[in-house]
């Protein structure tokens, strides 16, 4: 992951700045994801994983979230749209079946590194 914002109805926070030092991986195989991360955040360090199956529908990427740092995602189907450009993957959610996100949502921007 390169970046990671959080849009709050307009208003964004940068996760990757001074006080924020992220480093998290995601995998795709077949049709499993995995993802983990370990967040430096002020002076606290916070690990974070996920797990679980995938679709893909054109843009429209659902995850069925079997393991997750926060249990509440467990059983969960999350939404997302993806949008793949040269070798930078862009991920935002939740969006609703016609991938428009959320008043409250995430964006996240990957690059491949094989």
């Amino acid at each position: 992951m390169i970046q990671m914002q959080m849009n709050d109805k307009g208003k964004v926070t940068n996760y990757f700045s001074d006080r924020y030092v992220v480093n998290q991986t995601k995998v795709w195989d077949g049709n499993h994801f995995i993802f983990v991360g370990k967040y430096h955040v002020d002076t606290a360090i916070i690990y974070r994983y996920g797990v679980g199956t995938w679709t893909l529908n054109g843009n429209i990427y659902e995850e069925d979230i079997q393991y997750h740092y926060d249990k509440s995602y467990e059983g969960r189907k999350n939404k997302i749209w993806l949008e793949i450009k040269n070798d930078t993957l862009l991920h935002i959610f939740p969006v609703n079946d016609q991938g428009l996100p959320a008043a409250t949502h995430w964006i996240e921007r990957y690059v491949r590194l094989n």
